[in-house]
């Protein structure tokens, strides 16, 4: 190959065919760029609904957290209405103050025939001076109502079991406990005194005058009792 040719060669223009191959080549370039671009585009946009979504679901569980805590206050407060609505109606039933008969006694009035003491004197037949009760030191045995105090008090099974302790306030003073505790087993409730066979110590009364009725019945039963004897 001579000089003129090897340059004729190196410095020739590019043939047709080498020039589709450049707009070809160029072309896929672009295409590629654009395809690029729009991958691109398309991961921005799903990037921003992605944040959107996570911000949406953060807001959804801020608010389920928030309707957690409601409704656990919610829980709280309906347990707390119906542990004092089920109060309520444990303390209508239940009575601080009770009545109940006590057996009490008192002499009658005293005779012309007796000392001071209430005694009789007299001598024996060996005539040795001896002396003894009068008549009107028998003791005549009564029964008057006497207030009895809650001291303590338990639910079992939705029913109240309470004790109550005798009171007095005599004098004036300070009401203090007078002896033990009892749980009442009968709580009068309008039935006949002769109907109730419980003992006059495990009867008791919540208003005072129905107490009184039944102490002056128990009174009357004594009178009848002694009359007999």
């Amino acid at each position: 190959m001579s000089y003129h040719e090897y340059d004729h060669e190196f410095y020739r223009e590019p043939s047709e065919f080498e020039g589709q191959i450049n707009v070809l080549k160029e072309s896929l370039m672009n295409a590629i760029k654009d395809e690029h671009k729009a991958e691109v585009e398309r991961l921005r946009r799903e990037n921003a609904e992605l944040q959107e979504v996570k911000r949406t679901l953060e807001t959804i569980k801020r608010d389920y957290n928030q309707k957690v805590v409601e409704l656990d206050m919610q829980k709280r407060d309906l347990k707390n209405e119906v542990r004092r609505e089920r109060l309520v109606h444990i303390m209508d039933n239940l009575k601080f103050e009770l009545f109940r008969a006590g057996k009490d006694w008192m002499s009658g009035p005293k005779c012309e025939k007796c000392d001071e003491g209430r005694q009789i004197h007299f001598l024996s037949p060996s005539g040795k001076k001896c002396s003894e009760d009068c008549d009107c030191k028998k003791r005549n045995y009564f029964y008057k109502p006497s207030t009895h105090i809650c001291s303590s008090f338990e639910v079992r099974n939705g029913k109240v079991l309470a004790w109550y302790k005798p009171y007095s306030d005599a004098d004036g003073m300070e009401l203090e406990y007078l002896g033990g505790s009892n749980a009442p087993r009968f709580i009068y409730s309008g039935e006949s005194f002769e109907s109730i066979k419980e003992d006059f110590y495990g009867v008791y009364f919540r208003a005072e005058e129905d107490c009184q009725r039944y102490c002056d019945w128990l009174t009357e039963q004594e009178a009848a009792k002694k009359k007999e004897s």
